[in-house]
């Protein structure tokens, strides 16, 4: 094969691999907030839920680092994946406070005479 589309390859290869990481860490996250009945209580979903997912993530990624031996091409993947899995949430959670805005003001008729 020529060198070109070798190189081709690699970055199908890779951009393949980081678009279904994303899909899974995407459907990961997003079936904990479907599982809940009120979508509006994001944050509480976000309190509950978020310190457990990234426990079991960390040492996941933990994990299979020491099991590739602190392979370089594994410590970069499980920390793209780690810091994705965070902007994530964090993402979530934004979206949810962007939805739930009300700028409307409500008049107060209490003390007019």
């Amino acid at each position: 094969m020529k060198r070109s589309n070798m190189l081709a390859l690699i970055l199908f290869g890779f951009l393949f691999v980081g678009l279904m990481t994303f899909v899974i860490i995407r459907l990961s996250i997003s079936c904990i907030f479907w599982t809940y009945s009120r979508p509006i209580d994001k944050q509480h979903v976000f309190k509950l839920c978020f310190p457990y997912y990234i426990i079991v993530l960390t040492i996941m990624c933990i994990g299979l680092i020491m099991n590739s031996d602190y392979h370089p091409l594994a410590m970069c993947y499980f920390s793209c994946v780690y810091f994705m899995a965070i902007l994530t949430w964090k993402y979530e959670l934004k979206s949810s406070l962007k939805k739930n805005q009300n700028f409307a003001v409500e008049p107060n008729l209490s003390q007019l005479p």
